[in-house]
């Protein structure tokens, strides 16, 4: 058997790292690759090509969905029993790459889910199979099938926030709450009402800006925590993070992450939970 491995990775991850890592004899034994998406139905374009050593991961399997929360998050149990029979232990660094143009839509979701459940070796590939195909990195159709293993979760529930928990903090402002909407979906004005849609005191992060459009790849650290000074968020505060339907919020929550933030929790229901609860 070999030895594991003592080199920790770091959160975001280069695709020349993870080509170099592929190579390393105790590869299966330390790490694991997971391609991320929503639902099984996707299933075909991985088969197709994904890269080599990776396992396909559903971001929403076992999550109890509903009209308010489209993309919940699934329970402790169920994501204990769905990760181990994928084959991936406590002991695997996991690397998340999706399909998105960034890489990171899905990618972002699942790393937040990994963290939220207590597992601390996590890694996105930064830019995803769309920079991995740039570089000219193999890909394969070969599927690897790990064998099915135990995974113990350590539940981190101050890292979910519910709509009471929003509605409580608009008036405490204990935590700064952060919207990654679009600035033009933040920005609009209900016809109605004349006010603009959004949770009040949000601060505006545009998912968008999060990136660096001319590589597609995410900002570095440095600029990522000048994007977060420049909105005024004091990355010492905790924070809540929100979007439309609570999925490009965990890129931004792992953004804040990157950026040196001390807490940080996902409004899973996010606006699409929101706007239509307030009404009722």
């Amino acid at each position: 058997m070999f030895p594991k491995s003592n080199f920790v990775l770091p959160p975001l991850l280069e695709a020349n790292q993870l080509h170099e890592i592929l190579k390393e004899k105790n590869f299966d034994q330390n790490y694991r690759v997971i391609e991320a998406f929503f639902s099984d139905k996707f299933h075909q374009n991985f088969d197709q090509e994904h890269v080599p050593k990776a396992i396909y991961f559903d971001a929403l399997h076992g999550a109890d969905s509903n009209d308010y929360i489209p993309k919940n998050i699934p329970s402790v149990e169920k994501f204990e029993e769905y990760v181990g029979f994928l084959g991936i232990s406590n002991e695997h660094h996991v690397i998340i790459y999706d399909r998105s143009e960034n890489g990171f839509l899905v990618s972002g979701r699942a790393w937040y889910l990994f963290k939220m459940f207590g597992h601390e070796k996590v890694s996105i590939l930064n830019g995803g199979l769309s920079f991995w195909k740039k570089s000219k990195f193999d890909l394969t159709n070969d599927l690897f099938s790990p064998t099915k293993t135990k995974f113990k979760a350590n539940y981190n529930k101050n890292m979910i926030r519910n709509f009471e928990d929003i509605q409580n903090n608009i008036k405490t402002k204990e935590m700064v709450l952060i919207d990654s909407r679009e600035s033009e979906s933040f920005n609009k004005v209900h016809p109605e009402k004349g006010i603009k849609e959004h949770i009040p005191n949000s601060v505006n992060i545009p998912y968008s800006s999060l990136f660096d459009l001319e590589n597609a790849l995410l900002k570095n650290p440095s600029e990522l925590k000048k994007l977060f000074e420049n909105n005024d968020v004091d990355l010492n505060r905790p924070m809540i993070i929100s979007c439309m339907f609570g999925v490009r919020s965990c890129t931004t929550a792992f953004a804040a992450h990157l950026s040196g933030a001390k807490s940080f929790s996902l409004y899973p229901g996010s606006w699409n939970e929101y706007h239509q609860k307030i009404k009722e």
